[in-house]
């Protein structure tokens, strides 16, 4: 080999190497970043396994594993519903309205399931202490998050949830 070979072959690795240092750097900080817990946790009133005792804790899970088992055929059937939809959405021509009345329905089933937990445990909480039906309440009561990050401005969600208004996101 040529020294200019050398050269050329020295700064293409030297390159690469820089680029892996990069990413490994880069994919410690999403790491770092998707495994600490979100930050209205602390508004929660704590999670629900911090505050209460392991007798309640035992009895909430009973409650919260029987009404899942009576939820569990809505949820096959959303399960059902959402492979109906993406095979639609596959399927030449496309149907947008069905892949929608498809998903609205999978997502009726979903909520029934889930409302069959939510009102299992609500039913339940009265066989709780004022402390631990704060902490389960506030828990199971709070409003869903999953689209939060669409909401959010500069990196902070909004205090009412709703999305700023259009003319501070105009700026």
């Amino acid at each position: 080999m040529t020294p200019k070979t050398l050269k050329w072959l020295l700064g293409v690795s030297v390159a690469l190497n820089l680029f892996l240092i990069a990413g490994g750097i880069g994919a410690g900080v999403v790491l770092n970043q998707h495994m600490k817990r979100p930050p209205a946790a602390a508004n929660w009133g704590g999670h629900p396994n911090e505050t209460m005792t392991p007798e309640a804790k035992a009895r909430i899970k009973a409650v919260i594993k029987k009404a899942a088992l009576e939820g569990e055929p809505d949820m096959e059937k959303a399960r059902t519903l959402r492979k109906d939809a993406g095979k639609v959405a596959a399927a030449e021509p496309y149907d947008a309205a069905r892949v929608i009345a498809l998903s609205d329905q999978a997502r009726s089933y979903e909520d029934m399931a889930r409302g069959k937990i939510e009102t299992a445990l609500i039913e339940d909480m009265a066989q709780l202490s004022a402390k631990e039906r704060e902490a389960v309440a506030s828990f199971i009561l709070r409003p869903s998050f999953r689209f939060r990050k669409f909401l959010e401005k500069d990196g902070a969600p909004q205090p009412n949830g709703k999305p700023a208004p259009a003319s501070a996101s105009a700026k």
